[in-house]
């Protein structure tokens, strides 16, 4: 069964795992080993953390995965066999072979569900610990964890029921791309169970058996989601630190080989929204709904990234790139990301620093778009000269451009306007007319807030109040991302 994560119960860690659905071997203790050997038999396991994925689409962003649908998943920490069981393992826990082909080293095959029941009870029993088949999502978090060099070898059984997904439909059992789902381990009933390769789900009937169709075993560790995991997915409140920023002096960060800037904004008050005083375009089209309801915004200090975030800050961050981003051209600003994937990257840049980077939130991004208490009233962010402060389809062959090529803001930001969009960390919600402190969006939902525009944008969606709604699963080669502290 799989529920979801409502927040009203954002209120203690330990309440993150009551929406978390029936996870196999979720009843016992924790109670696993990184290596077994059964009789001859030795099997290693491999450690995942408990974090987060998108779901449904192939570990470069590049594919959806075939009956699937892109979906956010947290989950627990496991082990999971570091290849699939293999024929001899099979024969010392079954005492026999049914693979069409006898290779004591292939996985085994022409197994059924079913038939795999019988054998982790048996090797339960022979090496006294409790193992499961992994669910769906623990299978691709894990082929997107550990690369896809065992992954490839046969097609392997999950513990899921399987839930068809309809042609530009998506199930109400499992599948909700608006909402993040925590453990799901698949729909409650259903005749036929879910068979995954890298790049596609498959329903097969839990009675049959395959050549090529084969398994993998898991183990619950004590790896919990936390709300230092959780918090920034899911919960509506800001996870920041206390900023000074009256030195004005930036601070500097080193990743691997790379430094970047981080540019301390003094707090203050600005009007949220579209000014028919100062943001008047030069050519006549109409103000979008969303950004009428011009309301007063109180900002604390805060640091924002001098630049977006760049190819080579992405990678000595997270050891690779997504699709459509090229290692050698490191100054460009990183793209084709969901806003799931950023927290993914921000996570693992806050181990490495010791700091809490985070998105900025929209108001944050607005007021430092405007140029903060320096604002000069601009309609883009840095001039009223579209082409002298950013990269828009009319200059910029709708490819994302090296940063700070263009003419930084009032506060020395680059890339504002223009370039790549920017992930906020706001869910979207209309405007108020009331006055508010530090706003960060809707209370729920899974739609959140892009800023700024891109280099395949036309002017217009580059102005600075200009807003965009996108449910956070989603990526684009011109979806990026930049820093708050």
């Amino acid at each position: 069964m799989n529920r979801f994560l409502p927040l009203s119960i954002i209120v203690s860690v330990a309440l993150w795992a009551v929406s978390c659905g029936d996870n196999p071997g979720g009843k016992e203790l924790p109670d696993y080993s990184m290596s077994y050997t059964v009789k001859d038999v030795t099997f290693e396991m491999l450690k995942a953390p408990a974090g987060n994925l998108t779901m449904g689409i192939s570990a470069d962003n590049r594919r959806k995965v075939t009956r699937g649908i892109a979906q956010p998943v947290a989950l627990d920490g496991f082990v999971i066999s570091a290849q699939p069981v293999s024929q001899a393992l099979w024969s010392a826990v079954m005492g026999n072979n049914p693979s069409q082909v006898k290779d004591p080293s292939a996985p085994v095959d022409m197994v059924s569900w079913v038939d795999i029941q019988k054998f982790l009870s048996k090797l339960g029993k022979a090496t006294g610990k409790s193992f499961f088949l992994p669910t769906e999502a623990q299978w691709e978090y894990s082929y997107k964890l550990f690369g896809d060099k065992d992954f490839t070898a046969v097609a392997e059984w999950c513990h899921d029921n399987y839930d068809e997904v309809p042609d530009d439909a998506t199930s109400d059992d499992y599948f909700k791309p608006m909402n993040l789902m925590v453990n799901p381990s698949g729909p409650e009933k259903g005749s036929a169970k879910v068979v995954r390769t890298t790049l596609e789900r498959m329903p097969i009937e839990s009675h049959t058996r395959r050549v090529k169709v084969g398994f993998r075993v898991a183990q619950r560790t004590e790896d919990e989601l936390t709300e230092a995991i959780m918090g920034p997915l899911d919960s509506a409140k800001v996870y920041r630190e206390r900023i000074d920023a009256s030195d004005g002096v930036p601070e500097f960060f080193t990743v691997g080989d790379v430094r970047f800037k981080m540019v301390k904004i003094p707090g203050g008050d600005f009007s949220m929204g579209f000014n028919p005083a100062f943001d008047t375009p030069y050519l006549n089209f109409t103000v979008p709904d969303n950004e009428v309801n011009v309301h007063q915004v109180t900002i604390d200090d805060f640091e924002i990234g001098e630049t977006e975030v760049t190819v080579g800050l992405w990678y000595a961050v997270m050891g690779s790139v997504p699709y459509l981003n090229d290692i050698s051209e490191p100054e460009k600003p990183v793209g084709n990301v969901s806003w799931y994937d950023c927290q993914v990257f921000l996570r693992k840049l806050n181990e490495l620093t010791g700091r809490t980077f985070r998105l900025p939130t929209e108001a944050e991004w607005e007021y430092a778009a405007r140029g903060g208490r320096m604002s000069r009233h601009f309609g883009f962010s840095g001039s009223n000269d579209m082409k002298s402060v950013m990269w828009f389809i009319d200059n910029a062959d709708s490819k994302p451009r090296t940063v700070k090529t263009k003419k930084p803001n009032e506060l020395g930001l680059y890339d504002m306007s223009g370039n790549v969009w920017e992930w906020c960390f706001d869910r979207a919600e209309e405007y108020t007319k009331e006055a508010l402190v530090n706003p960060c969006g809707a209370q729920s939902g899974g739609t959140r807030i892009l800023r700024g525009g891109s280099c395949a944008s036309r002017w217009d969606a580059c102005r600075i109040s200009n807003r965009s709604y996108m449910p956070g699963k989603n990526f684009k080669g011109t979806f990026g991302l930049r820093l708050a502290l």
